[in-house]
């Protein structure tokens, strides 16, 4: 079934009617929706899908009634995030917010490392990335959107957070992500490299804040596939 995300729009009980033309155009143009039709409607405040059935439909609104609530479970039940180097193509951008939505990332920070390539984010390449992840949520199922920022430069909170950096080499400082563990409920922070990966000072401003190095292979990962593995390892193992 059909989702639509409405952050602004009120699930009322007695039935909503929508306005909005870029919905209205997806409903009537792509969806060819008729009177009957039945699709899901979520606000991303609370864990909850609505089911709505369509009564009217004009050239300016559609009319929808309710018929139920649906509990779900789509989160998780502790904050990741990701910290990653900008890479040398807006379209990795456009993959990684994507991926990091479906895999329940509740955050991901772009941040400027020392060989992160010149790439310029201007607002509208902003609102395009902001556009997938609700795309993704609402095809994924999830019910609450991946936050995005992009910092001037980095400020880490240590409340209780496992923060994990890749390291390609397994020594006595890193582990192997198959012994990585955490405490229930504790937020994890993944930091990833560019693709000229991380400079030596940044490595050592790493081992200085006591990060935990993680050895993921023997094979080196790519920057929009290290925190695939460790993100969704790490969902099902928390």
């Amino acid at each position: 079934m059909q989702r639509f995300y409405l952050p602004d729009t009120p699930l009322l009980l007695e039935g909503i009617i929508i306005t909005d033309t870029e919905i209205l155009h997806q409903l009537t143009r792509v969806l060819r929706s008729q009177v009957g039709d039945t699709y899901i409607l979520f606000d991303g405040k609370t864990p909850e899908d609505h089911v709505y059935q369509v009564t009217e439909i004009s050239k300016k609104s559609i009319s929808f009634s309710y018929i139920k609530k649906v509990e779900k479970n789509s989160e998780l039940d502790f904050e990741l995030v990701l910290y990653q180097a900008i890479p040398n193509k807006f379209s990795k951008l456009e993959y990684i917010a994507q991926k990091c939505s479906e895999i329940g990332f509740s955050k991901i920070v772009f941040f400027s490392s020392e060989r992160s390539q010149k790439l310029i984010l201007s607002e509208n390449k902003k609102d395009r990335l902001n556009k997938i992840i609700q795309e993704s949520i609402e095809q994924c199922g999830r019910n609450k959107l991946c936050q995005l920022e992009f910092p001037t430069s980095l400020s880490l909170e240590q409340w209780d957070t496992l923060n994990i950096v890749f390291h390609q080499e397994l020594d006595d400082g890193s582990i192997p992500i198959k012994q990585l563990s955490t405490k229930t409920g504790q937020n994890v922070h993944i930091f990833v490299w560019p693709e000229g990966g991380f400079s030596d000072d940044e490595v050592a401003w790493f081992q200085k804040q006591n990060f935990q190095r993680v050895y993921l292979w023997e094979r080196i990962l790519r920057c929009e596939t290290a925190w695939v593995v460790t993100g969704f390892f790490l969902s099902q193992s928390h």
